[in-house]
């Protein structure tokens, strides 16, 4: 996967890794493409994008779907946050750890230590006061259909 993916250096070479999944744009799956302020100052060879299965074999259809949802060309069809925050994958199994089972990173910074003292957990906190009600919030997001 990582030679696949890839990490660009450099501006020009993250473009590169994202064209190599995604595929090489064209104005059917991004309308208006052309009309970008520095459509003509590069091009790249024709590359079909690769099926997120191949990448992330591992992954649940629903995560691949939220994926797919993230990962498009124009940023008008993307997922908005607030609609994502609701997608099923983040209510399905396995479902999200309580903060008490998570790794506490090594902080070695004193301003990233106060920055951590600000903000305390409190292990013991149930799981079900910590999770978020998606009936809480259902009324403050607006789902696109």
């Amino acid at each position: 996967m990582q030679e696949m993916v890839g990490k660009g250096e450099k501006d020009i070479e993250q473009l590169c890794c994202v064209l190599r999944v995604l595929g090489t744009p064209n104005e059917h799956i991004w309308p208006g493409m052309s009309e970008l302020p520095d459509y003509n100052k590069i091009t790249f060879p024709e590359n079909q994008p690769v099926p997120f299965e191949e990448i992330l074999p591992d992954a649940s259809p629903m995560a691949l779907d939220l994926l797919r949802r993230f990962l498009v060309y124009p940023s008008k069809q993307r997922i908005p946050a607030k609609e994502a925050l609701l997608h099923p994958y983040f209510f399905s199994e396995p479902l999200p750890a309580h903060h008490s089972e998570l790794p506490i990173p090594q902080r070695t910074s004193k301003k990233m230590r106060r920055a951590h003292q600000a903000h305390e957990y409190n292990i013991d906190t149930p799981l079900a006061d910590s999770l978020l009600d998606p009936d809480r919030i259902a009324p403050h997001v607006h789902v696109k259909n």
